[in-house]
């Protein structure tokens, strides 16, 4: 049976049955203890009774060492010499008691920069963790990660996107090329959008996601007679609500699902002055909702190393029947992955791919002419695009902000196939602040 090498360190208890309290030691230098048996008992109790000499078991040995951010990480781990328990038979008053040593000499536990990683409300070793910079994805992500039990967050997002210039396929089509189809063609649209969110985690397991979006569009045109116009719509968009389930949560490695449900909040209605008269109805891209209930199922996969960190994500839209206006907007698939790199506790740096393909709507809507112009025609809706996103992250680790964060994310296109002619998005830009309490 293993033996533990015994020096005077801890006195022998003066009561017949009282409790130690054995807390790490620092190594002595220049002692080699490549033989010893060395469990690490922090800040648990051992109880000893000297007259029935029942035996001590440690219930953890770990392996103790400073990760380069000062961090002492206690490493869980398993050994053979400690498959039974270890005897004190011997051990009689004035006898000296066994010595507790970490394998690897650690200096200056006193200083307040250095914190146990598995202490409260810090850093757990080979855990994922939402508290760093780049704990949560690219502002351009949503649905990211999950809560603990009774936590929330709130969140803002802006975002622009900026379309300039038409696409049939993979070739720019100049406006000259698509009069000679289409009386009208667009030439730019823009779009903005305010986002409220809200997350809660009933458990672990679980978290709970609402967002509220209000939406602005701006379109503007030209005619074959060189008439320029303008077009606006503004309104609450559809509301989604999603649930965040976590499956794989181990090694610095999570994995949740996402099922989620969009309502038909936003307007399929809006209306504006056109040369071809006041309050006409205005095209398919112009609207701000679908109509529809859509189902957005999903997963998303995190991993984590010391100071890097990436992800990815797959969520899909699923339209459910026509909308009232007899058609429905084309399914969705949004594919993204990303990497992090966690300069310092407060900011980290990502860089993003982000892909999507949608498809063509399914109906019309028997008031907008698909002969005028292309937006008003549903077989000129698809497309499929890659961006490349470069975002920001900004978190609060301590004081009145802790765990607070600011983001953005600004996207550029690498490829853009659509079926046009059909205005093409140049870039994009997202910025959010998140709040947890």
């Amino acid at each position: 049976m293993p033996r533990i090498n015994q020096k005077p360190f801890l006195p022998i208890p003066d009561t017949i049955s009282q409790t130690w309290e054995i807390q790490s030691e620092t190594k002595p230098a220049n002692v080699d203890f490549s033989r010893e048996i060395d469990p690490i008992i922090d800040r648990q109790q051992a109880n000893y009774d000297r007259w029935d000499k029942r035996s001590l078991t440690p219930q953890h040995e770990r392996e103790a060492q400073v990760n380069p951010l000062g961090v002492l990480d206690l490493l869980e781990k398993t050994s053979t010499a400690l498959s039974h328990p270890i005897s004190f038979d011997e051990i009689s008053t004035g006898q000296s008691t066994p010595e507790v040593l970490t394998p690897l000499p650690i200096f200056n536990l006193d200083d307040q920069n250095i914190q146990l990683a598995d202490s409260n409300n810090q850093i757990e070793p080979f855990r994922w963790t939402s508290g760093r910079p780049d704990g949560h994805a690219p502002i351009g992500v949503m649905g990211d990660h999950t809560h603990s039990a009774g936590e929330w967050m709130f969140s803002y997002r802006y975002r622009f996107m900026d379309m300039d210039g038409n696409r049939e396929g993979t070739d720019n089509l100049s406006d000259a090329e698509v009069l000679q189809q289409f009386p009208v063609t667009p030439v730019r649209m823009t779009m903005q959008m305010h986002a409220l969110g809200v997350m809660y985690a009933p458990s672990d397991d679980l978290t709970l996601m609402a967002m509220i979006p209000y939406v602005f569009k701006e379109m503007d045109h030209v005619t074959r007679r060189g008439v320029r116009f303008t077009t606006n719509s503004e309104g609450f968009g559809d509301i989604k609500l999603t649930a965040l389930y976590k499956v794989l949560d181990q090694s610095q490695q999570r994995l949740h699902l996402n099922i989620g449900m969009s309502f038909p909040t936003g307007s399929i209605e809006e209306r504006d002055n056109t040369p071809a008269g006041d309050d006409q109805i205005l095209p398919y891209p112009m609207q701000i909702g679908s109509g529809t209930f859509d189902l957005l199922p999903g997963i998303t996969y995190l991993g984590q190393s010391n100071n890097w960190s990436w992800g990815s994500q797959a969520i899909a839209t699923l339209r459910l029947g026509e909308n009232s206006n007899d058609y429905r907007l084309g399914n969705q698939l949004m594919l993204t992955g990303w990497t992090a790199y966690k300069w310092t506790d407060w900011l980290s740096t990502s860089i993003r791919l982000n892909g999507q393909t949608w498809g063509n709507l399914d109906g019309s809507d028997s008031r907008l002419n698909p002969m005028m112009i292309p937006t008003a025609d549903p077989d000129r809706r698809g497309g499929t695009q890659l961006n490349l996103g470069f975002g920001v992250n900004l978190y609060a680790p301590s004081g009145n902000l802790q765990g607070s964060r600011l983001a953005i994310e600004f996207e550029l296109p690498l490829y853009r196939s659509l079926d046009g002619p059909q205005l093409e998005t140049d870039w994009r830009l997202t910025a959010g602040l998140q709040a947890v309490f």
